[in-house]
């Protein structure tokens, strides 16, 4: 294991090394010239140069592709440091402590969760997306060009934000590994880049004065959980009584505890939970789920998600955003002399649309900090200043989009515009549960910010009318544009096209009126926080900055109160997912820096501390939890469960992976009809190679509409039962099938006559009575 992890790590250093030079040039106001974000920042300069490699067909994904990319990123921004080459031995000679402790945190936060992540290997069909995940990080590896294809339907790529995967599978080519062992260093090697991450923005707004209290970030960032964690540990004690586990209403807690009692949680699972703390109730009472996932939860899960793949790349775009807040705005003689600040203004760009290519849900947010930054740092300027502000941020927004053009020329979404949210208001209690360790830092600094601004608590009441009567107008207005039914039901109160009634809708409406607490705090918040900021936002200095973080915070949090974006899954289950998951980023930051500085009276500062200490609670009780949950050996191959489980299967794979080159069509089974999170298309996703169909409902979310993948389904089913041999062919041929799969699934799904058909083609491998034929494509 051992091995592994010293051939990964390696990989991600070298690349690192590529990104070095680059961020001494470009993020050069921080004190510590990003050298803790140059990891991330050369990944994702190495990796978009692949894969516009890919794009134009200079390459696919090799070794020798990746090497290129690394050494041209290298070799051109060391030829771009010529100029600074005594400026960098200086800070070097300088910052060495920093140096030193930043590679520490690095080696050892890669060295902790990759040893967590051999505790619990499986890439499991359900439980999360591990399934999709590995079968999009094979696919990526045999691709010859880019878009890579879609391992699940094939002749159709990929219709997603893959460009993680695609990072990936970088690493798994420089490190040489297995891709089932790669997908999990890669989970220790992400929380590695997020450590560094967040240790080197704290230290930056700390502005390089106090090293170690920089360790708060990461700290609060990755290893903190939410207050379910201590709740479970309540519960499964027995304390508190039954009535208050009902009015908390947090599912699998709402009953009253049962002995025998414990201090260690015991339920099956029960660590999973915390990712669900809010649930939504429709008029008619019934539950609808709500996902408030953080990144202690979704790294002891272990997928390797957007989300979650996008984390180091969200802290590069905050520390982008910090760089801009500390420079001049407007400053006529770099723009003459500016080799730098046109490669400044490249890499902004190329951050942010990256975000968007990475996990799309974040272009919008990590945009809006650019923005709020730039603007702040305008106002009050001339009005030359003003104009070139909104000329760069334009400038800068329309390049980040053609940087990646392809990708979102190609993009096809189950998105359909977005709702207003009637009915749900989030709880007091249940947020209160999810961002458990930032309430007092957070509202410290609240607080600290209208002090600071000196604002005049009458104006408060007209500023929030505004806010709200805006927030309603606009939720009027998106409803029409993306829910016409929804507001045709209210002007005719007809509601009979939902299944309700109108004593039904005003009940709700009612409801929801008395549960809105939560939403008046953060209208609050944001008038307080947006009134501070446009006071003192000029002053470039690292509270106002921090400042900035927690009204976005609040600003994510508020908007899924009155509207969520209309997809599939029809409720706010996922809007709440994505704006909490970066609220909780944010606010982290915020927090550490709070901590750090020591802000507030040692009263709140002790109380602060209790709140960080129990909801750090959650993860090593988690992580304890997965290890056993299984009961299987430690190893750092996440397929080892699958060769151990399904043998016949496992042989079929291996031998595809060690004699099928480049991306043939292969037939297989699907489960269920193509239902997600089962053992269906399992050959495709341990090989790449692409199958007719895989998972159906996937395809549906990925491609806003499920025909395609429903009708191969149905023609999967005929392949494999059909007893005519020109319906056969017809199949075979109308999607290039060139390997058909007779493996444990088909045994066990189609009768064993029908399956003896298939022995008229040549067969390639046989393992018992499983077998790989080939069929002419």
């Amino acid at each position: 294991m051992l091995k592994v992890m010293l051939f990964w790590y390696l990989s991600m250093q070298g690349v690192a090394l590529a990104g070095l030079p680059w961020a001494f040039l470009w993020l050069r106001r921080l004190p510590s010239r990003g050298y803790a974000l140059a990891k991330a920042l050369g990944l994702l300069l190495v990796g978009f140069l692949l894969w516009w490699g890919g794009i134009l067909h200079l390459w696919g994904m090799s070794l020798a592709a990746v090497l290129t990319s690394a050494a041209v990123v290298l070799v051109v921004g060391l030829l771009l440091l010529r100029e600074e080459r005594e400026a960098w031995w200086r800070w070097w000679h300088e910052h060495r402590r920093f140096v030193l402790t930043t590679e520490l945190l690095f080696a050892a936060a890669f060295v902790l969760w990759t040893f967590v992540r051999a505790t619990q290997p499986q890439i499991e069909t359900a439980g999360g997306e591990k399934w999709m995940e590995i079968a999009f990080l094979n696919a990526m590896l045999r691709s010859p060009a880019m878009p890579p294809h879609d391992p699940w339907l094939a002749g159709f790529a990929i219709s997603y934000y893959y460009f993680g995967y695609l990072l990936m599978a970088m690493l798994t080519l420089l490190s040489g590994l297995a891709s089932p062992v790669a997908f999990n260093l890669a989970n220790g090697g992400w929380f590695a880049l997020a450590a560094v991450g967040a240790f080197g923005l704290l230290y930056d707004l700390l502005d390089g004065e106090r090293l170690l209290a920089a360790l708060w970030s990461p700290f609060l960032l990755l290893l903190t959980g939410n207050g379910e964690g201590l709740l479970e540990v309540l519960h499964a004690r027995g304390l508190l009584p039954a009535a208050f586990w009902r009015w908390l209403d947090i599912r699998s807690l709402e009953g009253a505890p049962t002995p025998p009692f414990s201090w260690l949680p015991q339920r099956y699972f029960w660590w999973w939970q915390a990712s669900r703390v809010i649930h939504d109730y429709d008029p008619l009472g019934r539950t609808q789920e709500v996902i408030d996932e953080f990144p202690a939860f979704s790294f002891v899960l272990g997928d390797m998600h957007p989300h979650l793949l996008a984390l180091p790349f969200v802290l590069l775009a905050v520390g982008m955003a910090l760089d801009l807040w500390r420079k001049p705005v407007y400053d006529p003689a770099a723009l003459l002399h500016g080799r730098r600040v046109k490669v400044g203004y490249l890499l902004n760009a190329l951050v942010l649309g990256a975000l968007g290519f990475l996990n799309t849900w974040d272009f919008p947010i990590y945009w809006g900090l650019l923005a709020a930054v730039l603007y702040l740092r305008s106002q009050r300027r001339w009005k030359v200043v003003r104009l070139y502000t909104v000329g760069l941020i334009g400038g800068i927004t329309v390049a980040s989009l053609l940087l990646y053009a392809p990708f979102w020329i190609g993009l096809r979404s189950q998105a359909g515009g977005v709702l207003p949210n009637l009915f749900n208001a989030t709880r007091w209690p249940h947020f209160v549960v999810v961002f458990w360790p930032f309430l007092i830092p957070v509202g410290g600094l609240i607080v600290a910010a209208a002090r600071r601004a000196e604002l005049g608590w009458r104006q408060l009441p007209g500023d929030l009318l505004l806010l709200l009567a805006a927030v309603v107008i606009g939720a009027l207005l998106f409803g029409g544009l993306g829910g016409r039914d929804l507001v045709s039901g209210f002007l005719h109160g007809d509601f009979a096209g939902w299944g309700l009634t109108a004593e039904d809708v005003r009940s709700a409406l009612v409801e929801r009126l008395l549960q809105s607490g939560v939403a008046l705090l953060l209208a609050l918040a944001l008038v307080v926080l947006g009134r501070a900021l446009l006071t003192a936002g000029r002053r470039g200095e690292p509270m106002t900055f921090v400042l900035i973080l927690v009204l976005l915070g609040a600003g994510l949090t508020f908007v899924p109160e009155f509207l969520y974006l209309r997809d599939l899954f029809g409720t706010r289950m996922n809007t709440i997912f994505k704006f909490y998951f970066e609220a909780w980023a944010l606010w982290s930051l915020a927090s550490a820096w709070w901590l750090a500085q020591r802000e507030g009276s040692r009263v709140l500062w002790g109380l602060a501390l209790g709140f960080v200490a129990t909801g750090f609670l959650y993860t090593p009780l988690a992580v304890r939890e997965r290890a056993i949950e299984h009961g299987v050996p430690w190893s750092p191959d996440g397929a080892a469960w699958v060769a151990s489980s399904h043998p016949g299967d496992w042989a079929l794979i291996t031998w595809l992976n060690d004699n099928v080159p480049g991306r043939p069509v292969i037939a297989e089974a699907t489960v269920n009809g193509g239902a997600s999170y089962t053992y269906g298309g399992r050959i495709s996703a341990f090989t790449g190679l692409p199958a007719v169909v895989g998972w159906v409902g996937h395809e549906h979310q990925w491609r806003g509409t499920p025909d395609e993948a429903m009708a191969r389904a149905s023609a999967i089913e005929r392949l494999y039962t059909t007893t005519d041999p020109m319906e056969r062919e017809t199949i075979l041929r109308r999607y290039e099938v060139a390997y058909v799969i007779v493996g444990e699934v088909e045994r066990q799904r189609y009768d064993a006559a029908l399956l003896r058909q298939w022995e008229s083609y040549p067969c390639l491998y046989r393992y018992g009575d499983l077998a790989i034929y080939a069929v002419e494509p």
